[in-house]
């Protein structure tokens, strides 16, 4: 199996194209790719999937995982992608990845080089060149891969290309290279090394005119994009052809620009801010911050750093330490402008902040230009060659900033609330985000103003603090400087003033101007926003779940998908809103509160109701539209038709499905909690009555308990009693799975009652198989069947198939347990034919597996093996992940039983792999089975199923 990322993700296995579907697997196989031989960590892989850092750490872990099992799946036979305790690693060589073969290429020709022999490497060279059928990995969406593994790899090969055709030119290959370079040039236009190689190559060819047009070419384009003359080594070669000289390529000295006068003596600019005392965190951002840095300051070209994020994220401390950290690099003076890009001051125009600049570096007020032109042209030629750091704070966009930037030589720093892309794509500017510390990081800060002593004396409540204030440095420090100022009050009662969310902005102000108000300091950006952008962030203040879609966003607006996309993208460019993937939006706490509080002061009663109203109808609808592509017992078809105006997600088949309920969950679950604190029942008792058809294919968790008590309530007050009893049922089967049988027995008895108070046979017959089920698991044997065998009689007599063929499993997948596998194989065959009947694929591969287990206690392994097979393609079909994994150690102890042990130990490894990935205890025992069977001996260690599923 190959591997091709210099071009569009491409996997070959004998001589075929395996396509990699959808764009997250590509993004995590195109990451592991890049990285060949390294271990991948997780977290490095979430930020290349969702760009921001989520706020579920478990949650992400686990879909990362489950990505890499679907592209295990994909990639079989060939075992690519390693797992290992911190990570992931593409295990590749040069033969397999056309990017470890361009760097073995190349490394072979720099060899040859050093050693004189031009001839062979120029082959290599050559050779590994071509291997580039770029843009790399153009079918990879993933802004933050992009930036921080495309951008580099793209830079790698440019170097390579210019090493490769300057030897070229060596070895007298110049008329043949001119074709390749008129292209280059094209295709870069502003990488002067392609122009200085043409120019040469031309030269040597005789073509003198056509070398000092290139050069007239490329001058008047830097003069028209930048404002910057071309290199020194560019104007040597150009005055060496004017001359009738060989140019080289060489570097040369720039030339003394000519004296009018003599300046006045002023000293080197020292302007950076003072150092934040007690700064604390941020080591991840000041790791990247060294690494563009480099170990030597540029002398040709700027090297421009972004630093972005949202108010109070500590952008101009972390900029003002490092440029401290980092001042010695430049001895020509650091220089410091605050540019009121957001504040109450109105932002720096850009005129007027060339002349503070131009005068601190020693220009008489009459020798400023009048122009803004002028002026920038001056700025440029004032830091030519010299090695200077530039810090402009509190940038407000591109426009402000492209007169300032010097046109070669050091460093520039910008902070900013946008993101100012213009700058990205531009100049090449790189970012670092800002976004929440660590939780870590946060008790630092704390520590470093309270002292180490206090901070340990509390831990609880310091953690609460940390959380109350979003993990956002401004409210760390202003909380931490409310405490400082109490030393003797308990930092519990302190923290108690953050509960509350709709006053925990005004504890947020130490009440010395706006720049310790963090109500201000947010105001700030909400203040420059258009109206309908202000609107949305108010809206969005009063969602109900942890993050948005634009779909949702556009329910709660009001408006169309078209209308509301540019609006999320302006929210997100000022760091109002995170966007950790195209299309989901979230913010941090305090941000949420202050979007609440701007709803509750400039929308209504009435709209704000109807936003309500339509985000919970957006819910609804889009869950039922995903359920209909799910396991279709539990499907609620009673409520009305969409609404007009709503954007709903369309689904491809189960897979998509599952995905969007994975992503959607924490939503879901907040949106039934919201209807039922606003009395609107119905939606708080459908929306779990649509999650129930997901539960089949999730871990469960507390939260599952939570909404299905909510429906049960809802459904109550709403006088829906079939839809109590349904919702109670659920509830009793989410306690036992979490281990509390008692309470899970107590609920059946609950929705038994209902269901026979109503009269409603199927409901009595759901509530009877799974109370059969747990009765089963805590050994009461006699009351489980005395429970199946009534279910039995009520789907016989109603002629509810699907009632029969759930409880025929159900017996069939006990006798199994027991040891009768002949009785199993009949209720298994009898359940998989009714299944079958009622076109349940879901189903169908469930009584496949009891029929593929009964064969297996049976010693039936060819037959077991088959039946097993086809139940694993079902439950991957749907990714029900725990399904999967028992099937997979099942298949194991079969094949381990018919012999082949090699076969056997790969299922159980992958097994215990998902068991792991869910935190599953049985992880272990398969483990533990693994080794036993690679030592070739050892006791059987048994892994014992799942109950059965629920109805």
């Amino acid at each position: 199996m190959r591997f091709r990322v210099l071009g569009p993700l491409t996997v070959i296995s004998q001589g075929r194209e395996v396509p990699v579907g959808g764009n997250k697997l590509r993004v995590v196989l195109a990451g592991l790719l890049l990285r060949p031989g390294e271990t991948v960590p997780v977290s490095r892989l979430v930020s290349w999937l969702w760009e921001e850092e989520t706020d579920d750490p478990a949650r992400a872990r686990a879909t990362v995982h489950s990505y890499v099992n679907r592209l295990r799946r994909q990639l079989e036979p060939g075992e690519v992608i390693r797992t290992l305790p911190d990570g992931y690693r593409a295990e590749v060589d040069a033969g397999s990845l056309d990017l470890l073969r361009l760097r073995s290429l190349a490394e072979g020709g720099r060899r040859a080089a050093a050693a004189g022999d031009l001839a062979t490497a120029s082959r290599a060279l050559s050779e590994a060149a071509g291997l580039w059928r770029g843009p790399a990995l153009s079918n990879v969406d993933s802004a933050v891969l992009h930036d921080q593994e495309v951008g580099p790899l793209t830079e790698e090969w440019l170097r390579l290309q210019e090493e490769r055709l300057e030897i070229g030119l060596r070895t007298g290959g110049h008329a043949e290279l001119v074709t390749t370079l008129r292209e280059l040039t094209r295709a870069h236009p502003l990488r002067e090394p392609f122009w200085e190689l043409l120019m040469l190559a031309l030269h040597r060819c005789g073509r003198h005119a056509e070398a000092i047009q290139a050069y007239h070419s490329l001058r008047e384009l830097l003069a028209e994009e930048l404002g910057v003359d071309p290199a020194p080594s560019l104007r040597a070669a150009y005055q060496a052809i004017l001359t009738g000289e060989s140019p080289d390529r060489s570097p040369r000295a720039p030339a003394a620009a000519p004296r009018e006068e003599a300046p006045v003596p002023v000293p080197v600019p020292r302007q950076l801010r003072p150092d934040t005392p007690g700064f604390a965190g941020r080591r991840t951002e000041l790791a990247a911050l060294d690494l563009l840095l480099g170990k030597d300051v540029p002398t040709t070209g700027p090297r421009i750093v972004s630093l972005q994020g949202t108010a109070g994220s500590g952008k101009t401390a972390l900029a003002v330490h490092w440029a401290h950290r980092i001042s010695d690099r430049f001895p020509d003076g650091q220089l410091y402008l605050d540019l009121h890009g957001y504040g109450p001051e109105p932002p720096v125009d850009p005129a007027k902040a060339l002349e503070t600049l131009l005068r601190a570096l020693g220009t008489p007020a009459g020798r400023i230009p009048a122009g803004l032109d002028e002026r920038s042209a001056l700025f440029r030629t004032l830091l030519s060659g010299r090695r200077t750091l530039l810090m402009l704070d509190n940038a407000g966009s591109s426009e402000q900033i492209r007169p300032l930037i010097p046109g070669s030589g050091g460093v520039v720093v910008v902070t900013s609330r946008n993101q100012l892309r213009g700058l990205v794509v531009e100049y090449g500017a790189r970012r670092v985000v800002l976004d929440q510390m660590s939780e870590r990081e946060a008790t630092e800060l704390l520590a470093g103003v309270l002292g180490r002593d206090r901070v340990a004396a509390a831990p609880e409540a310091v953690a609460e603090a940390v959380e109350r204030c979003a993990r956002l440095p401004l409210a760390l420090r202003i909380f931490a400087e409310r405490a400082a100022r109490f030393p003797a009050v308990p930092l519990g009662r302190l923290v108690a003033d953050l509960r509350d969310e709709a006053t925990r902005l005004s504890a947020l102000d130490a009440g010395d101007g706006g720049h310790t108000d963090l109500r201000t300091v947010f105001s700030w950006t909400y203040g420059a926003l258009e109206e309908d952008a202000a609107r949305l962030f108010r809206l969005l203040g009063l969602h109900p779940g942890p993050e948005v879609s634009s779909g949702a966003a556009a329910a709660l607006m009001g408006a169309g998908l078209a209308e509301v996309t540019p609006l999320l993208d302006r929210l997100t460019a000022d760091h109002l809103l995170r966007s950790r993937f195209p299309g989901r939006y979230d913010f941090h706490d305090l941000l949420r509160d202050y979007a609440a509080e701007r709803a509750g002061e400039g929308e209504d009663r009435r709209e704000r109701e109807a936003a309500l109203g339509r985000v919970l109808d957006w819910y609804l609808h889009a869950a039922r539209a995903a359920a209909e592509h799910l396991p279709p017992a539990v499907w609620d078809s009673g409520h009305g038709p969409v609404p007009p105006g709503l954007s709903l997600p369309s689904f491809g088949g189960p897979e998509e499905a599952v995905d969007w309920y994975e992503e959607e969950l924490p939503n879901l679950m907040a949106a039934a909690r919201r209807a039922a604190s606003l009395d609107r029942h119905e939606a708080a008792w459908r929306i779990p009555r649509l999650l129930a058809s997901f539960l089949d294919l999730h871990v469960p968790g507390e939260a599952w308990a939570t909404v299905f008590r909510v429906a049960a309530e809802a459904s109550g007050r709403a006088g829906e009693p079939y839809e109590e009893g349904f919702a109670l049922n659920h509830l009793a089967w989410v306690s036992a799975l979490l281990g509390r049988p008692e309470e899970a027995v107590a609920h059946y008895e609950e929705a038994l009652a209902v269901a026979r108070r109503i009269g409603e046979p199927g409901l009595e017959g759901d509530v009877l198989v799974n109370m059969g089920a747990t009765y089963f698991r805590l050994g009461r044997f006699a009351d489980s069947a005395s429970c199946y065998g009534r279910a039995l009689e009520i789907a016989r007599l109603s002629g509810d198939r699907r009632l029969e063929a759930e409880t025929l499993s159900d017996l069939a997948r006990n006798d199994n347990e027991l040891g009768r596998h002949h009785e199993a194989l009949a209720g298994a065959r009898a359940a998989l034919d009714g299944y079958t009947e009622l076109g349940d694929r879901y189903r169908v591969g469930e009584a496949l597996r009891v029929l593929g287990t009964a064969n297996a206690g049976l010693g039936r392994h060819e037959e077991a093996s088959a039946l097993l097979s086809q139940a694993l393609r079902v439950m991957r079909e749907f990714d029900d992940r725990l399904d999967e994994a028992e099937i997979l150690d099942l298949l194991g102890e079969v094949l381990r039983d018919s012999g082949d042990h090699e076969a056997a130990r790969a299922h159980w490894r992958e097994a215990a792999e998902i068991f792991a990935e869910l935190d599953d205890d049985r992880a272990a025992a398969v483990r533990l089975r693994l080794a036993e069977a690679e030592n070739r001996g050892g006791a059987h260690t048994p892994v014992h199923p799942s109950p059965a599923r629920i109805r």
